[in-house]
C-alpha cells in the first residue's frame, strides 16, 4: 500500500477529487446537449431555406411553362 492510501486525510482529498470529476462530467454533458440542439436547429433551418428554394424554383418552372400555353 502507498502512504497516501494509509494518511488520515486521503479520504477528503479522494472524495473532493471525485465530486469534482462528477461536476466536469455533468458539465460536459450539459454542454454537449446544448451543442447538438444548436447543430439540430442550424439543420432544420438549412432544410428549411433548401425547401423554400426548391419551391421558388418549382413556382418559376410553372410560371414559364404557363407563359407558354397563353
Amino acid at each position: 500500500m502507498t502512504a497516501a492510501l494509509l494518511s488520515p486525510g486521503s479520504g477528503a482529498v479522494a472524495a473532493l477529487a471525485v465530486r469534482s470529476g462528477f461536476g466536469l462530467a455533468e458539465w460536459g454533458l450539459r454542454r454537449a446537449a446544448r451543442r447538438n440542439d444548436r447543430d439540430r436547429l442550424a439543420a432544420r433551418a438549412e432544410a428549411r431555406a433548401l425547401a423554400a428554394s426548391a419551391l421558388a424554383e418549382r413556382d418559376a418552372v410553372i410560371r414559364s411553362s404557363v407563359q407558354y400555353l397563353s
